[in-house]
């Protein structure tokens, strides 16, 4: 279903989930999630948006933006989203994978470095350990209790396969998109007929 996300969630929610990665840091980025064409839409009016707004200011706030192809599947009543290995060390490189350290605290750490995914193989993440995910013909590891950006805003977990086989694996289709500001996305509000956006905070 389509969600209209509205700014005035969306400010709340980001004091909520960026209390992991710092106390109130701000966010800088939004990772748009959704059906392609819905993504690409929002996308395009965001680019709409600084274009018209170019003359007003020294530099343009939107300075990155990249997509990305992945799936959700239903497994027992959980979401789970499957990536390629070449999306997840994406994620990886701009610091949005990480660890939670302290399920209490909210503590998270972002990680450097992912576990080769070999053929036949796939890497879950999420906090039920104990959790068993079967997908024919595939060797599913648990790797630890890992969330994309600074909670599960999206899917109830997530799962990295060989980039080979990604296009081979049962899913809904849809599309990631990762947005990155030189200033907090939220100041002025925003809202996107996307089915999830997230805010983020980016780092280099």
């Amino acid at each position: 279903m389509k969600k209209t996300v509205l700014g005035i969630l969306t400010m709340l929610m980001a004091v909520i989930v960026l209390a992991g990665c710092g106390m109130f840091a701000k966010a800088n980025g939004i990772i748009l999630y959704g059906e392609e064409e819905e993504v690409l839409n929002a996308v395009e009016t965001i680019k709409e948006k600084e274009k018209g707004e170019k003359k007003e200011r020294e530099k343009e706030e939107l300075v990155e933006e990249e997509q990305h192809n992945i799936k959700v599947l239903t497994d027992d009543n959980r979401q789970i989203m499957i990536l390629t290995e070449q999306t997840a060390q994406s994620l990886i490189k701009k610091k949005l994978i990480s660890e939670i350290t302290n399920q209490e605290k909210g503590e998270t750490k972002a990680i450097s470095s992912l576990s080769k995914v070999a053929k036949g193989e796939a890497l879950l993440f999420t906090k039920e350990e104990s959790y068993e995910l079967e997908i024919e013909n595939m060797n599913i590891k648990y790797e630890g209790n890992l969330i994309i950006g600074d909670g599960r805003a999206y899917v109830d977990m997530f799962l990295i396969v060989n980039d080979e086989e990604w296009a081979s694996l049962e899913g809904t289709e849809k599309v990631m998109a990762i947005l990155k500001f030189d200033k907090d996305p939220s100041a002025d509000g925003f809202s996107y007929e996307v089915e999830k956006a997230q805010l983020v905070r980016i780092q280099d």
